[in-house]
């Protein structure tokens, strides 16, 4: 996974929301010792204001981001992580439609990957950034690598690209154009669907857009 960018501020005042709780949780550890009479190594009790915020932060990053409970959310970052399929709309050969594409999203509140995986070909993304619902084009942008499978035709080779896909406002679809680098030169659009949060086989993926009454909120 590597970092990715967003337009929205969140990134310079939530950690220091984070360091309040982590040296509210130092206090409290220390508020506890101290009645309980017990004595612990200096090397536990001196740095418990960084070890609490490590540990806080890893379980904001990971898991917290994303969560929401009826009204409150906790980032305005777009949760994109999960199974998604869809359709490639391609220039090549004078219009291709490639169907059946699988989009895998990886996604912390910091860190994101992108697999795009066709038949004949597998992409990875190398750079990426998400604009809220807040911006005036909510939108998943990034630069991807292709490789072609080892079964592919001779006329497929590695190549760089990068996509532009927006996203719905109910966050269930995003569409947009891609671009290809030197070596394939062609372009197009894609449009996904969100299919499930797991990441799902290619067949258990197309398996529910199939039959859409099987996929997950």
């Amino acid at each position: 996974m590597h970092a990715y960018a967003t337009d929205t501020s969140e990134r310079e005042s939530i950690p220091v929301w984070l360091a309040f709780f982590a040296v509210a949780a130092a206090l409290l550890l220390s508020y506890i010792v101290k009645n309980m009479k017990l004595e612990v190594p200096w090397w536990i009790d001196a740095p418990s204001v960084m070890g609490f915020y490590g540990l806080i932060y890893q379980w904001f990053d990971k898991f917290l981001w994303c969560q929401q409970f009826k009204f409150i959310s906790f980032s305005s970052i777009p949760n994109l992580r999960g199974t998604w399929v869809g359709v490639i709309h391609s220039s090549y050969g004078g219009g291709t439609d490639v169907p059946g594409v699988i989009l895998y999203t990886r996604q912390t509140w910091t860190r994101i990957n992108l697999r795009l995986v066709t038949q004949n070909s597998s992409s990875y993304s190398i750079m990426a950034a998400v604009n809220t619902h807040d911006s005036s084009e909510p939108s998943l942008k990034y630069e991807y690598m292709n490789e072609p499978s080892a079964l592919s035709v001779n006329t497929m080779n590695a190549h760089r690209g990068t996509a532009n896909l927006q996203l719905s406002p109910d966050g269930k679809e995003l569409a947009g154009d891609y671009f290809t680098g030197r070596g394939r030169q062609n372009l197009g659009t894609m449009e996904f669907k969100f299919i499930s949060r797991e990441y799902l086989t290619r067949e258990e993926a197309l398996r529910r857009v199939a039959f859409p009454s099987t996929q997950q909120p």
